[in-house]
């Protein structure tokens, strides 16, 4: 064998080793699948140019070992208005340190107001604790409504 083909064969041999060490080290992040609930921490704060705070809340669905959401139901309550979540189901997911709802959406005193909002969590599998911080959603409906609101709330998932 030349020597050429033998630091060839040499490199591919040590590239093909390295590769084989890189992946069996990296365990790849699963999520337990499943179905979840996520219940609020803390108060949530609705800000439309008057705040609301509301002192209870609940999120449930399901997460695939993706950590994809399924939101197919919620509820809010203690906000002193009635505050309706809208538009079930909602998607989102848990990846990476982003926490996200897509399709968020909900109503009070006439107003609607949607989009999606991210936030941060820390952890591989539920229990998890997702923070959103004066996220902006969107007026989607509602007459005299201010053009936009922000979101702020904590939510802690565990298994159901």
């Amino acid at each position: 064998m030349s020597r050429t083909k033998k630091l060839a064969a040499l490199a591919s041999t040590t590239a093909a080793a390295a590769l084989t060490v890189a992946v069996t080290a990296t365990p790849a992040l699963a999520w337990t699948p499943g179905d979840f609930t996520a219940t609020l921490n803390g108060n949530m704060v609705i800000d439309a140019g008057i705040a609301a705070e509301c002192t209870d809340s609940t999120l449930s669905g399901t997460i695939d070992a993706d950590g994809n959401l399924t939101i197919t139901s919620a509820s809010v309550s203690g906000c002193g208005v009635t505050v309706t979540p809208e538009g079930l189901p909602w998607s989102g997911s848990l990846s990476g340190g982003v926490a996200s709802f897509n399709g968020f959406s909900m109503s009070a005193v006439g107003c609607t107001f949607g989009g999606d909002i991210t936030g941060s969590f820390t952890g591989t599998d539920l229990p998890v604790t997702a923070t959103f911080t004066e996220q902006t959603v969107n007026r989607t409906s509602g007459f005299l409504c201010p053009g936009s609101a922000t979101v702020t709330a904590t939510y802690d998932f565990a298994a159901a």
